[in-house]
């Protein structure tokens, strides 16, 4: 059990939620401007978010919030350094 991504049947949004206590929480994902799956930019937020050491459902929604500005701002360089060892 833990953080899951959650898709809409048409695969434009993502979400994150607790397999445990079945609770959607935090953004909602889309698609990029680049194309990126709504379900790639939430699970590439996850992994961004892991270098922190605390689990995602233990963020506040203030703290989720300014993670995920954070994240944002570094993204596409998350995605060259994903691309480069995909190379």
């Amino acid at each position: 059990m833990g953080v899951r991504i959650l898709i809409d049947a048409d695969h434009e949004h993502a979400v994150l939620y607790c397999s445990t206590t079945d609770w959607a929480f935090g953004p909602v994902f889309r698609e990029d401007e680049y194309d990126h799956a709504p379900e790639d930019r939430a699970e590439l937020f996850l992994e961004w978010l892991s270098q922190f050491g605390r689990d995602a459902r233990l963020y506040t929604d203030a703290e989720l919030s300014s993670k995920f500005t954070d994240w944002r701002m570094q993204e596409a360089t998350q995605w060259a350094a994903k691309d480069a060892q995909v190379d």
